[in-house]
């Protein structure tokens, strides 16, 4: 927007700790768990099986008081195991020495006689503790003599009590003659009830990555021979903490013991919730709750319910990814949901969020062919050319709160003109920066970070619906650069910036305003409009998204411009495929880049303007469908009144542009242009001479500020047209309505 009194526009923070898991590290797509040199396949525990560590198959020398391990089912914490003379476990021909339920994957055996085999299995316990057993594979060890000695490891490295320095940290014991397996346990207690890594490696090292030194961790190894039974060894600790860190730790408040997990021996993290956001309405009956990674966690428990208590269930599953997709919900129906790293108790459950159901009936699908797209360079419509000058009328959503009839005069005056495009903001951010600061009846879209006006975003659904009928298709941008409406301001202001004004920088590279600003984007895109029935991200009355209006990082290095555009427009199109998508800046550059034609502008100002932003970088960016750039001759350092110099560097701004876009085989649209005056015959012959110019050169579209039905905005800036209301710029409307049907007829 024109620097006027008028601007306008995760990273998820995880928290990082461990629970229950066979590996510490993110076990996300990007970041496979970490395993030390040789572990066998299947080692860290990614598997749902049941599976039997120690002894091993057919072992032999085994010890009269020996440790029977297994590694644990995903979301199982009760095992049924048994161990007998023979392979029949019958109990009736072969008497059961042990036969029993356990909690946890370890019991102790003891008085077992010399040199005789044994036979031993165990079995997950359902949650329903019903008789249908599922066996894991039976093995069987053979006792040594009485008496004889355990194979112990000897720990090498860390030290014990060393501090955890280095970001991979590798333990090291002794390499014992014929033993190929060791089991490694790392534990915030020394009980390891619960460990946080418990792996079989084939090697005497390991590697772990991610600990933390404010906390107490420790360790141990124990050989797992063919012959010869294998004891834990020494234990040690590493890290600076005391356990009082950890919620329930040893010393901590709650005089935890290191049990089960929830009950005060391993910190319980609940996970973040992500989306949909808590009091989400008109939710579609089929979609994907999302929610943040645990780092190490493999396997999440999801519930969503029709009461807040959880009794009637919808969805009760067990998932290994931090999405799980839900269907067949009922339509206008409230639901409760909630989410835990699986096989925690109930103390790990995350925040209950609420949200309910979309009323009306999914709308038919939509041809992609009602969609403006771009082929060969140039804007396309069913097939054809699509050229467009249009008229920006940001006010629009605010005004059909304050004055819907503004909003029906205004487009009256559209459609009689032949306007098919118009640029308004999709987006009022809070009460601290702008007109809102001091007028409590501005009609904020987003109150709090995170938290939405329906009221208001019903009136946004209103001004889309009603140009629609009207064949008016919309440019949106999601945020201001400026302190108008809100802008990065208030989103600075929000995450407590000193100086929240216009900082792009910070605005860039906070955590939590980034978070804010695409969950806003997330939630508009997939919004249901109440008045079509039609989700955002699928109509067609949207001509193009832009992400933000007018940025730019004064004094910083373009490239980071670019590379936060290209972040932001990667995650708006894994969203919405249907739309074009623009940046919405002013067209700006760096260094005088050679693909301007320099001997043009009487002052290159705007193309060294060290705005930190680039033009020439922005448009090459893959996800970004077309340019744009906004013309003020004043305001950009040339002559305030219409002169040659002035004209011609209006035209070489233009035709540049669209040279460079073109360059990379996309159009180029002038989304905001205008000429101070009231209606004379300056501003006049500057619009003339650049409708003359667009037509000469084919341009793809162009948008006026602004272009005004009544008194309102009439007089917001010196180079509005208005009418019939106003001021009644007749000239200036009948050469406006002539260049809009010129532009529109000419060919390819």
């Amino acid at each position: 927007m024109k620097r006027k009194a008028l601007y306008f526009l995760s990273t998820i923070f995880i928290v990082a700790a461990f629970i229950q898991c066979d590996s510490v590290t993110d076990s996300g797509p990007n970041r496979p768990p970490v395993t030390g040199p040789g572990t066998p396949p299947g080692d860290n525990n990614n598997s749902n099986e049941l599976e039997l560590i120690s002894p091993k198959d057919q072992a032999t020398g085994q010890s009269t008081q020996l440790e029977l391990s297994w590694r644990k089912a995903a979301g199982i914490d009760q095992y049924h195991i048994q161990l007998a003379g023979s392979e029949s476990f019958d109990g009736e021909t072969d008497t059961l020495i042990v036969d029993e339920v356990v909690n946890g994957n370890s019991i102790e055996v003891e008085e077992l006689s010399a040199e005789t085999t044994y036979h031993w299995r165990v079995s997950p316990v359902a949650s329903d503790n019903s008789d249908d057993r599922q066996w894991a594979p039976t093995f069987s060890f053979t006792t040594g003599e009485s008496g004889s000695s355990p194979i112990i490891a000897d720990l090498l490295a860390p030290e014990d009590g060393v501090e955890v320095e280095e970001e991979i940290l590798k333990f090291i014991w002794n390499e014992i003659t014929g033993i190929d397996t060791y089991r490694y346990q790392l534990s915030f207690t020394p009980e390891f009830s619960d460990p946080i890594k418990d792996s079989l490696v084939t090697t005497n090292e390991i590697e772990v990555e991610g600990l933390d030194n404010t906390y107490l961790y420790y360790w141990r190894v124990s050989p797992v021979p063919n012959e010869g039974t294998g004891a834990w060894s020494e234990i040690r600790s590493i890290g600076a903490g005391d356990g009082s860190a950890l919620p329930g730790g040893p010393g901590g408040p709650d005089g935890g013991d290191g049990g089960e997990p929830g009950d005060g021996g391993a910190p319980v993290i609940p996970v973040s919730l992500v989306s949909p956001a808590d009091l989400a309405d008109n939710q579609p009956l089929s979609f994907a709750f999302e929610w943040t990674v645990l780092p190490g966690v493999d396997l999440y428990q999801i519930q969503v319910a029709s009461d807040q208590q959880f009794t009637d269930l919808t969805a009760d599953e067990v998932v290994d990814t931090p999405q799980f997709d839900i269907d067949g919900l009922d339509a206008g129906q409230i639901y409760f949901w909630r989410v835990r790293a699986d096989g925690f108790a109930d103390e790990g459950w995350s925040e209950i969020r609420q949200f309910e159901t979309e009323t009306a009936a999914p709308a038919p699908p939509v041809v992609n062919s009602e969609f403006v797209q771009v082929q060969n360079s140039k804007f396309v419509l069913n097939g054809e050319t699509f050229r467009f000058a249009g008229t920006n009328a940001y006010y629009l959503p605010n005004y059909e709160k304050l004055d819907s009839r503004v909003v029906d005069r205004a487009f009256n005056a559209f459609e009689e003109a032949g306007v098919s495009v118009v640029r308004m903001w999709a987006f009022y951010d809070g009460y601290d920066c702008g007109y809102s600061r001091n007028d409590p009846n501005e009609n904020v879209i987003q109150t709090a970070p995170g938290e939405y006006s329906e009221s208001a975003l019903q009136d946004l659904d209103r001004v889309i619906a009603k140009g629609k009928e009207r064949g008016i298709r919309f440019i949106l941008p999601f945020i201001n650069y400026w302190d108008e409406l809100g802008g990065i301001c208030q989103y600075n202001t929000w995450a407590g910036a000193s100086r929240p004004s216009t900082n792009m920088e910070f605005f860039m590279n906070n955590e939590q305003t980034q978070k804010w600003f695409k969950d806003y984007i997330n939630m508009l895109l997939n919004r249901v409009n109440t008045v079509t029935g039609i989700a955002y991200k699928d109509e067609p009355a949207i001509f193009a998204w832009q992400i933000m209006n007018e940025g730019r990082n004064r004094g910083g290095d373009p490239r980071d411009m670019r590379d936060w555009y290209q972040e932001i427009a990667q995650y708006i199109k894994s969203i919405d495929s249907n739309h074009l998508l623009t940046t919405g800046e002013d067209g700006f550059d760096e260094g005088t880049p050679s693909e301007y034609s320099r001997g043009e502008y009487s002052n290159t100002y705007v193309l060294r303007a060290q705005e930190g932003t680039s033009y020439v970088m922005n448009v090459a960016i893959p996800e970004i469908d077309y340019g744009n750039a906004h013309w003020y001759a004043g305001d950009f350092g040339f002559d305030h009144g219409v002169t040659d110099n002035q004209l011609r560097a209006q035209r070489a701004w233009i035709k540049d542009h669209a040279d460079i876009a073109a360059s990379h085989g996309k159009p180029f649209v002038l989304d905001e242009y205008g000429q101070p005056g009231w209606g004379d015959s300056s501003v006049l012959r500057n619009y003339e001479d650049l409708w003359a110019f667009a037509e000469e050169i084919k341009l793809d579209g162009s948008l006026i500020w602004q272009l005004t039905a009544d008194g309102t905005k009439c007089y917001e800036f010196g180079g509005n047209i208005c009418y019939p209301g106003g001021r009644n710029d007749v000239n200036l409307y009948n050469g406006f309505i002539q260049h809009i049907q010129n532009l529109k007829n000419l060919g390819d």
